[in-house]
């Protein structure tokens, strides 16, 4: 699969979004990692690679352009969960609109992290299963674009 850099969200709404430069041992042509901060708060952390060069790609059947994103925050405190949550209520569509071919944002925290599970759940992703990687194992959740989400998978709604 060809490496493509993850798009550049563009964020408003009173957060800035600063590249920190590469992660390391993460390939520069495969994640973007950036600081998020809003009305000049606390700091969050943030990855975004594309699922087809990261380990989260074995957990279910993905998409070329679907994105996983990663967040560190500076302290587990209810107060930086909300604020990481409204991160990512602002991060998914901004993702979605800078890559129109991106299906499926994605998360992966691990199984023991209640504190990133309550995030993202505020922020819209949906649970979906548990997988083991060499790491650990993880919970995966997933946001999809409202077009993905209208589409019925229900067997009488399949053509025949």
């Amino acid at each position: 699969m060809p490496y493509r850099r993850p798009p550049v969200p563009a964020l408003g709404g009173g957060w800035n979004l600063r590249p920190t430069g590469d992660p390391v041992g993460i390939s520069s042509r495969t994640v973007g990692a950036y600081a998020a901060t809003f009305d000049g708060g606390p700091t969050i952390l943030l990855e975004i690679h594309r699922v087809p060069h990261h380990p989260v790609c074995v957990c279910y059947p993905f998409g070329a352009h679907d994105l996983a994103v990663g967040l560190t925050l500076p302290d587990p405190a209810p107060s930086e969960q909300a604020l990481a949550s409204r991160l990512l209520r602002e991060l998914v569509p901004a993702l979605f609109a800078a890559d129109p071919h991106c299906r499926r944002v994605v998360a992966a925290p691990a199984e023991d992290d209640s504190p990133a599970q309550l995030t993202l759940e505020a922020a819209g992703f949906r649970r979906v299963t548990e997988a083991d990687l060499p790491g650990g194992t993880v919970v995966l959740f997933t946001a999809e674009p409202p077009a993905v989400m209208r589409v019925s998978t229900a067997l009488d709604d399949m053509p025949h």
